[in-house]
């Protein structure tokens, strides 16, 4: 038996006896006693030796990262089929580990990290119509990104991403009854779907018109 053990069965056996004594000078000498086999038990105690942790918040914001968003691309579509083309000259070089790839239903997620020393995403919240998730790929080239969407049936898309009903933009149908809520609700359907050019030429003439109004 090691020396920490014969501290261990000391301490024990004391213990037990300690509890059947009255006299204050015995409980007093044995809780001395005690005193000396615990502490040293702690110090023939091997210590465990523990990593250092990293702060909760310093973990979070290792997991935060800022990714730029890619806008550039080029798609196609055949049958159930869509292809996207993401142009990404010497991509092929980045480790595969720094590619990560989210397919659902209705949505996909392409991350990249450390790519010529930015962090880039390219992100479909909701796509067209609806996809088969677990069919659709990745395929990653020397100098490109092609993802392969499998649509869940044969329906022609538009675009990548779905699109709300339209308002009948045609003037000549504009409601009678209320002929401003109608165009009201053009050009918000116009500012809603046009690139940063439109949605610029459509703030600015609204802003005019509103000063417009507060001289009159």
């Amino acid at each position: 038996m090691s020396e920490l053990e014969e501290l261990q069965q000391d301490l024990l056996e004391i213990q037990q006896v300690l509890s059947t004594l009255k006299r204050k000078s015995n409980i007093d000498y044995l809780n001395n006693r005690i005193k000396y086999l615990e502490n040293s038990i702690k110090i023939l105690t091997p210590q465990k030796v523990e990593q250092p942790q990293q702060p909760q918040q310093q973990q979070k914001d290792q997991e935060i990262l800022l990714y730029q968003g890619i806008t550039k691309y080029a798609w196609d579509q055949e049958g159930n089929k869509v292809k996207v083309f993401l142009n990404l000259e010497g991509i092929g070089q980045l480790p595969k580990e720094n590619i990560t790839t989210q397919f659902t239903s209705n949505s996909v997620d392409v991350k990249i990290k450390g790519f010529k020393g930015l962090n880039q995403r390219f992100s479909i919240k909701k796509t067209f119509d609806e996809l088969k998730d677990k069919e659709c790929s990745i395929k990653v080239t020397n100098n490109s990104i092609v993802l392969n969407l499998i649509k869940k049936d044969q329906k022609n898309w538009e675009q990548l991403n779905y699109k709300e009903k339209l308002v009948d933009t045609d003037p000549s149908k504009l409601d009678k009854q209320d002929p401003q809520a109608s165009l009201m609700n053009m050009m918000k359907e116009m500012y809603q779907n046009g690139d940063d050019d439109m949605k610029r030429t459509i703030a600015q003439a609204w802003s005019k018109s509103q000063e417009e109004k507060g001289f009159k």
